[in-house]
């Protein structure tokens, strides 16, 4: 039997649901509390009486059982927040974790660790032997998600001392001026110290002692106050950057208390406002003379946004209440953060010397993508990411409808598209109701099975246009619609019933409105070849590697949202391919069509976007392949051609009527 004091073997695992433990420590942690306490209070006033003894002293037990076990439970509980947690098999929102770990001996090393890794950054970073510096970042990286040291360790040092710790820490390597050379050994090692104290503070905030609650309310509150200890003037310390700029570049990995984004988000923009819009450089300016605090990247640190978007990117709830959440704009009403993140504030240039740094605006368009999908980025869907909550799909229709109102709001920044894309891609359904000319029964044809994010015709292509004239936004879109449109005609054939035409209708408006859809976007990234007066990328070996990165995830996202509302959640197969004509859909794009035999050579699609003649070749053909992998009938996929050519040519139509071409409407 597996216990704490018997773990068993290497290898025996158990589920946990991280929320859902959290939640069940806190209660025991509140009421083992109060049950202890009031037990204890009774024996002693019934013990005159001589009555209640041995049935209170039950009831000790039980308030000492939880103390007991609490220990080994947020151990569970810490295990399982690690950023690698493996899915447990058959376990909904469940992690494995190996109880072999789950040891009282563990805590115990564990606690030994924090005290002496707090002993180690409580001194002055200068002093800090190579032994001494290399030590305390191998305990960091041992031991960040091994509780108790990471809550230990943060309420053993403090909130202010963390900032101070990490802003002298990180100008180690810096020259002392008057033309000598730093002799710090590990300038090089300083990026691990970084990533290894970042999980470290990460894994502290999911506490919920009375000392890291404190630690977290102070830790915000120095958010707008300079870091250093001021000196006397006129040569004393200036105070050197804002806890917000520190923290933040600590807040570039790891898994951050949702609770704790949200009232730091809060706090952030608000002190954020005031300096953007006051008098003065911005964020930039204190680090003119001080070095960097960021040493991963190419960014200098100095825009606190930048890690703590980072920071949201890989916790999906908190960004999506962040970014949903309001507080006062320019004009003294309420406004989203989205829109004053995306569309008003000014992102300094904070890049290193000799170096250009997009950090800033790519790091919020990653946490865009994860707060309208559900999930980090680069991370497939799981099946309940598929269900879109109202607040995800109102965010992607406020993305939709910004960048459609100004155009360049994602131009100027195009190397944002790639995140823009991927989100796309989970909202394929919603994407084509709005483009679809079946305005009434739109819903059935394409069926979603959470909220719907709410997308007119001309918001839809004009979005569209934008991003795919990013070439990486282009691939994205183009494969992951095709994989959709697939997954689609395969679950209409299957259940004939769900729209009311029957099913070689219902399948040839799906290849209408696939070539409708194939046609804004290749001719977005043909008018943005033209516009470039550059030769497209061919799609090689080398892309078929590139695709190959992302493909999976994509892909296997566009071909859940297909099949879940004819299946459920439960029916998809998350993070691979749903279906067979998705999958023949998706190699045929990478590989080619045609037959395997080795007689003929398969025949390459999207080979030149600067030719419309091909893509519209491209598109028919690979639409008509989907049609006959979906229904097996090729008087099906005969008919495809025509409809999915005149969805390309009507393509035309929409981008000239919507002005997708033209910047601002």
């Amino acid at each position: 039997m597996v216990s704490a004091d018997n773990p068993g073997p290497s290898g025996v695992f158990s589920g946990i649901d991280p929320d859902a433990l959290k939640g069940t420590i806190e209660s025991i942690r509140r009421d083992h509390e109060k049950l202890s306490d009031r037990a204890g209070y009774y024996k002693l006033q019934l013990a005159y009486y001589g009555v209640g003894a041995d049935e209170l002293a039950d009831v000790l037990r039980v308030a000492n059982w939880a103390s007991d076990e609490l220990p080994l439970l947020k151990r569970r509980y810490h295990l399982s927040m690690k950023m690698d947690s493996v899915p447990y098999p058959g376990g909904k929102g469940m992690v494995q974790i190996n109880e072999a770990s789950v040891t009282r001996a563990a805590n115990a090393a564990a606690a030994k660790d924090a005290k002496r890794a707090a002993k180690l950054a409580k001194k002055d970073p200068e002093d800090l032997t190579p032994k001494e510096f290399d030590e305390l970042n191998r305990l960091f990286a041992t031991n960040h998600d091994e509780y108790p040291f990471a809550e230990k360790f943060a309420a053993a040092l403090g909130p202010k001392k963390t900032l101070q710790f990490w802003e002298q820490a990180s100008r180690l390597g810096d020259d002392p001026g008057y033309g000598r050379n730093s002799d710090f050994e590990r300038e090089s090692d300083l990026d691990d110290l970084q990533r290894n104290l970042s999980f470290t503070i990460a894994q502290a905030t999911n506490s919920g002692t009375p000392a890291m609650n404190r630690w977290k309310k102070e830790m915000i509150e120095l958010g707008s106050e300079p870091v250093r200890e001021s000196g006397p003037p006129p040569h004393g310390d200036s105070g050197g950057p804002k806890g917000f700029v520190v923290m933040s570049n600590l807040m570039r990995f790891g898994d951050y208390d949702d609770k704790f984004l949200y009232s730091y988000g809060k706090a952030l923009v608000k002190e954020d406002k005031s300096v953007m819009e006051g008098p003065g450089s911005g964020w930039t300016g204190w680090n003119a003379d001080d070095g960097t605090l960021n040493h991963i990247g190419n960014d200098m640190g100095a825009d606190p946004m930048t890690g703590f978007m980072k920071a949201l990117s890989n916790s999906p709830d908190a960004s999506t209440e962040f970014f949903t959440d309001k507080q006062k704009g320019a004009d003294g009403k309420p406004e989203s953060n989205f829109k004053y993140l995306f569309e008003e504030r000014e992102w300094q240039d904070d890049s290193m010397e000799g170096k250009e740094s997009v950090t800033g605006r790519n790091s919020m368009a990653w946490a865009l993508e994860a707060a309208t999908t559900g999930h980090r980025p680069g991370e497939p869907a799981t099946a309940d990411d598929l269900k879109h909550s109202k607040e995800q799909a109102a965010l992607f229709s406020d993305v939709v409808k910004s960048v459609s109102e100004d155009q360049d709001r994602l131009r100027d920044h195009a190397y944002m598209s790639d995140s823009f894309a991927n989100a796309a891609a989970e909202y394929m359904p919603d994407l084509h109701r709005g483009m679809t000319p079946d305005k009434s029964l739109g819903s059935q044809l394409f069926p979603t099975l959470g909220a719907v994010a709410k997308i007119d015709n001309y918001d839809a292509a004009r979005f569209l246009h934008t991003v795919a004239r990013n070439e990486e936004g282009y691939d994205t879109l183009n494969i992951s619609q095709h994989v959709y449109a697939a997954s689609l005609m395969e679950q209409q054939a299957k259940h004939p019933d769900t729209y009311p035409l029957n099913t070689d209708e219902t399948i040839s408006q799906i290849s209408y409105d696939t070539g409708l859809f194939q046609g804004v976007i290749g001719k977005a990234r043909h008018f943005q070849a033209d516009e470039s007066d550059a030769d497209a990328a061919a799609r090689d070996d080398a892309w078929k590697g590139h695709v190959s990165t992302w493909g999976g995830s994509v892909v296997g996202s566009a071909a859940g949202v297909a099949t879940a509302p004819f299946s459920g959640p439960g029916g998809v197969v998350v993070g691979g391919l749903a279906g067979t004509a998705s999958t023949k859909i998706f190699d045929g794009i990478i590989n080619g069509f045609g037959d395997d035999g080795g007689k003929e050579a398969k025949e390459q699609v999207y080979q030149n976007v600067k030719e419309m003649d091909k893509v519209e070749y491209s598109v028919i053909l690979t639409s008509q392949h989907a049609v006959k992998e979906a229904t097996g009938s090729e008087a099906a996929e005969s008919r495809a051609g025509g409809d999915t050519s005149k969805g390309f040519r009507d393509a035309g139509d929409l981008i000239r009527d919507s002005n997708a071409t033209v910047s601002v409407i």
